[in-house]
């Protein structure tokens, strides 16, 4: 039964997967950190423009609440000071008293206390224009008010005098209270201006609170960031490099998988990172198991070359190489060697061998050990030139004893090759590489007088 040979390039395609998977993880993992930290700083943003935006509201309502309120005590204030009569009199005499500068004064004193209220007026309106009595303003008793578009379109009940109501314009509360005399007559129309003010106070307090808001919610973004970075993504990166570190373990180099997670105990990643760990560590001695089987599996035992198994399976590929050379080697008198000095020394001998072939040996050239004392190497796509150099250098070294020098019984390594190039049968370049070989033997044994066994 021919067992087949797994070598470590037919799994490396397995870890390419597992390394492509680690980067689109890495990827992934940028993307994703990027798109939290823009969906969070979003949401801050969404929140506090939601937030102004309602708080806007309720300001415009309060606003609008306390300068109705403002004005309606301010006009009650009006009402309390003058006499409607002595106003009555005022308008049509058009003559001021002392009682009417002190009513002025507390008026303006009323009006200054207030950051809000802009003006207080008592206006007498007739069919032609209105009339100003009391005015905080400056105006003077009797000075002419022409109707403007608004006041034209409540002349009626601006001379009537019934009802009190209030008009915004350009930001500012207008409220109009009819003052009557004792006799239920018109002496005029308290006219309170109450400026925005306190609704701009409010907004720039309102948006002052927002943009602390706002910075405070960046500050926390970069907190939950570093969390998350901390806690999150910078396990992941251990974990994708360890992952990388460790598909490089199928060309041997050790990977230490105990840095894959560093955190606590009762992180989630954490236990995931140790379950993931405990994979890695099965998988990595599985991948060292597997190694050291197809060493063990493709190599010689005493001589660490490759045996004769794995030879096996490379003949096909050395069958359709452009070019190859084969040199047969054989170790001559060594079952003399071990019938006289023992296998210690027959051993002996035979990694002396394998060490010496091995020199020859590279990216496309093999050293085989096919039985005993017979070893192999196979040179594919190889020159001429190449296999020439390497020919004289075995002339050269001839006859290379593998012996040692207190050795009664001395071992020397025979030698047989031939080369193909192009259209070649395998076969019979084996064939010849071997008769070559003998015939070398059968002259190394004359020339140091070696018995025939």
């Amino acid at each position: 039964m021919i067992l087949k040979i797994y070598r470590a390039d037919k799994v490396r395609p397995l870890f390419f997967q597992i390394n492509l998977c680690t980067k689109q993880v890495k990827t992934l993992k940028s993307k994703l950190k990027n798109q939290i930290r823009k969906k969070f700083i979003l949401s801050i943003f969404i929140f506090i423009v939601l937030g102004f935006f309602l708080c806007f509201i309720c300001i415009n309502s309060l606003s609008r609440k306390y300068t109705a309120a403002l004005a309606d005590s301010a006009a009650e204030f009006t009402a309390s000071v003058i006499n409607a009569d002595d106003a009555k009199n005022y308008i049509i005499t058009r003559k001021k008293d002392d009682n009417y500068n002190d009513v002025l004064n507390s008026l303006c004193k009323y009006a200054d206390n207030s950051e809000s209220i802009s003006r207080i007026s008592l206006v007498s309106f007739s069919n032609s224009a209105g009339y100003y009595i009391f005015d905080t303003g400056g105006e003077n008793l009797g000075t002419k008010v022409d109707y403007d578009e608004y006041n034209l379109s409540v002349k009626a009940e601006l001379i009537n005098g019934k009802n009190k109501w209030y008009h915004s314009d350009k930001g500012n509360l207008y409220s109009y209270v009819p003052l009557r005399t004792v006799d239920d007559r018109l002496a005029g129309y308290i006219i309170t201006e109450i400026d925005n003010s306190f609704k701009i106070r409010c907004l720039i307090f309102t948006a002052s609170g927002f943009v602390l808001l706002f910075i405070i919610g960046l500050a926390l973004n970069f907190t939950v960031m570093f969390f998350i970075e901390k806690e999150v993504f910078s396990p992941i990166k251990k974990f994708t490099d360890a992952v990388s570190g460790f598909t490089g373990s199928v060309s041997g180099q050790d990977t230490d998988t105990s840095v894959l997670f560093q955190t606590h105990e009762d992180n989630e990643i954490g236990y995931l990172g140790k379950a993931i760990q405990k994979m890695f560590l099965d998988i990595n001695d599985s991948t060292k198991n597997l190694s050291e089987a197809v060493h063990e599996a493709t190599h010689d035992g005493m001589t660490q070359v490759f045996n004769k198994r794995y030879y096996n399976n490379m003949v096909n590929e050395f069958a359709n190489s452009s070019s190859i050379c084969i040199i047969y080697f054989d170790v001559n008198n060594l079952k003399l060697m071990n019938d006289t000095q023992g296998h210690e020394s027959g051993d002996y001998v035979i990694k002396q061998a394998a060490d010496y072939i091995r020199q020859f040996t590279g990216d496309s050239s093999y050293c085989f050990r096919m039985g005993g004392d017979e070893f192999l190497f196979v040179s594919k796509n190889c020159t001429f030139n190449e296999i020439d150099r390497i020919i004289s250098q075995l002339d050269n070294d001839a006859p290379y004893i593998l012996s040692r020098e207190s050795d009664k019984i001395k071992c020397a390594l025979s030698y047989g090759y031939s080369y193909g190039k192009g259209s070649f049968s395998y076969e019979k370049l084996l064939a010849e590489a071997e008769e070559n070989m003998y015939a070398k033997k059968t002259e190394l044994k004359k020339l140091l007088n070696m018995p025939e066994r």
